[in-house]
């Protein structure tokens, strides 16, 4: 009876322990999730309070004269007495205001920088004339600023007083691109498909921005933004920004620094003005009232050599009236005055006989620009001019580009990736295939014999590329050793494959060269002349271990075969 009393008395102990135990554990766990959470939270505080301190880019020294502070601004307070120093980081209050402890409270809402400092030192000279006091701007504030227009992202920003108008219209792009970027990521990130098979539109979007270089030109919201009549509403004023000009003449009433309470307004673009000719960058230009030819010039990076200065025209059209013609003066440019809708030629003195370039780079002792006449002047014309071939250079290939053939749009392409890809007839497909594999107007020549290039006439605006050699030859796919090994004229297909190994047992036996030059894959002979850059190809047998992909494979085939003698079937009832 006692052993069973001991053994009854044991078990609840032990249960009540082990309970107890539990209760102490889920306890503990909750005070280490709360402390977890504090810790979290303290961190993220942390975070933030660094984040707003961290330090910024200001184009400039605070002006202390004109910088008016206000809440958030922070100084550091340093008075030095006979025995002891003190250091103090004081901070504008919420409703201006600054606490010096043990001293008193200054009212700084409308002063400049200079004035609160002033005021700083005079209340605590005050206090103690005995002491020595040091004061600084030790943090600038930040304070949202209201930012109006019909744009999508229109609203309160985070600025500082050392923020310019310019600084401000970046934040707006970068706001609505990130609000955008999720947006856009499935665009950007897709990929291209190799099959003929892929999606039509996709298709000939991803082939003009790959082989033509175009991206494709969506205009967003913020691109209609006008950089050159933004507004500021600040007390009694309003000032006019024009961030174009700002540009040219660094004029700061261009692109001033923002205050606390100034209220921005940025409209769309609406009016243009057109300029061509002898000008740095012609080109459709915002409009703005006010402006004189000589701003537009200006704005346009100015004249060109060579331009007449006498015989500037403006061609003037409206709505309301005939449209029409003046000849300017360059003289009088400062006093023209120019209307929406212009167009103006700045024309050249004689450009009865322009000049025709060509631009020639890579492995060439003297790469450079070079005038051409076309009809005559060949690619061994310019490679002579440019010095002739470096030592590296592979001199049996030449890239020939043309920028401007190549923008022209293939109508013809556009037409086949338009229909759906059961509808294209073989010669469809065919044109698909040559087209990817040939860039719009390029050539690529291989020349044996130096002469021989003579027979290339260029045109205006061509692009000649000597490539660098690489005498390699690769071989891949079912040998030991695959990969590159160095090119020799006298080596044949076999000779490579010895080189890699030789053939793997689950070679298949079709092998094939892929040429450096063109891509194509030829069948593999024995004697086929090898060049550098040459890719020789053993393919691999395609094992099948998995009898259910057998029986799938099986399974489609005869459901194709069914499929077909339905449609014979079907086609011959039809008939008869």
């Amino acid at each position: 009876m006692k052993n069973l009393f001991t053994r009854i008395f044991i078990l609840f102990f032990g249960s009540f322990s082990l309970l107890s135990s539990q209760t102490l554990d889920l306890n503990s766990l909750r005070i280490a999730q709360k402390q977890a959470a504090k810790l979290k939270n303290t961190n993220r505080e942390i975070s933030k309070s660094n984040k707003s301190n961290d330090p910024f880019i200001i184009d400039a020294p605070v002006n202390s004269n004109k910088y008016l502070v206000g809440p958030g601004d922070q100084f550091h307070l340093n008075i030095v007495s006979s025995n002891e120093t003190f250091d103090y980081s004081l901070t504008i209050s919420p409703t201006g205001s600054l606490l010096i402890p043990s001293v008193g409270v200054i009212e700084c809402n409308g002063l400049t920088l200079k004035e609160v400092i002033k005021e700083i030192k005079s209340t605590v000279k005050n206090w103690n004339k005995n002491i020595k006091i040091n004061v600084e701007l030790e943090s600038i504030r930040q304070f949202k600023v209201l930012v109006t227009g019909q744009f999508e992202n229109a609203g309160y920003f985070n600025v500082t007083p050392m923020t310019r108008v310019s600084d401000l219209f970046d934040m707006i792009i970068l706001d609505f691109n990130d609000k955008k970027k999720a947006v856009f990521k499935e665009k950007i990130d897709r990929t291209y498909s190799e099959s003929l098979g892929m999606q039509s539109i996709l298709a000939v979007d991803d082939f003009y921005t790959r082989k033509l270089g175009l991206e494709e030109n969506l205009e967003n919201d913020v691109d209609r933004l006008s950089k050159r009549n933004i507004t500021i509403s600040r007390l009694n004023e309003t000032l006019l920004i024009d961030l174009t000009k700002f540009k040219v003449d660094g004029s700061d009433n261009l692109n001033p620094y923002i205050s606390q309470n100034d209220k921005i307004y940025i409209p769309y673009q609406s009016q243009f003005i057109y300029i061509d000719g002898g000008v740095q960058k012609p080109g459709r230009y915002e409009f703005k009232s006010g402006d004189f030819l000589e701003d537009v010039l200006e704005i346009a990076g100015g004249l060109k050599e060579g331009v007449d200065l006498n015989k500037i025209k403006v061609l003037r059209s409206s709505s309301t009236k005939i449209s029409s013609k003046y000849t300017v003066d360059f003289k009088t440019a400062e006093s023209f005055a120019i209307f929406s809708n212009d167009h103006i030629m700045v024309p050249y003195l004689d450009n009865s006989e322009p000049h025709f370039m060509a631009k020639i780079e890579g492995q060439i002792k003297f790469p450079g620009r070079y005038p051409v006449i076309e009809g005559v002047t060949t690619v061994n014309d310019i490679i002579s001019e440019a010095g002739g071939f470096l030592p590296d250079a592979d001199s049996s290939k030449i890239f020939i580009n043309n920028n401007r053939i190549s923008s022209y749009p293939d109508r013809e392409l556009e037409r086949i990736l338009l229909k759906e890809e059961i509808s294209r007839s073989i010669e469809e497909k065919a044109y698909v295939k040559a087209r990817i594999r040939t860039q719009k107007g390029s050539l690529e020549i291989t020349v044996t014999d130096y002469s021989k290039s003579k027979q290339h006439i260029l045109t205006a605006n061509d692009d000649i590329l000597i490539p660098k050699s690489f005498s390699y030859v690769e071989v891949i796919g079912a040998v030991l050793n695959p990969g590159r090994y160095k090119y020799s004229e006298n080596l044949k297909p076999h000779d490579y494959i010895k080189l890699a190994g030789g053939t793997s047992q689950n070679a298949s036996g079709n092998n094939f060269i892929v040429k450096s030059m063109t891509g194509q894959r030829f069948k593999l002979q024995r004697n086929y002349p090898v060049e550098t850059g040459d890719i020789i190809f053993i393919s691999e047998k395609i094992e099948y271990d998995d009898e259910r992909f057998l029986f799938k494979e099986y399974l489609t085939s005869i459901s194709q075969i069914a499929v077909l003698l339905y449609y014979i079937q079907f086609i011959y009832i039809r008939l008869n």
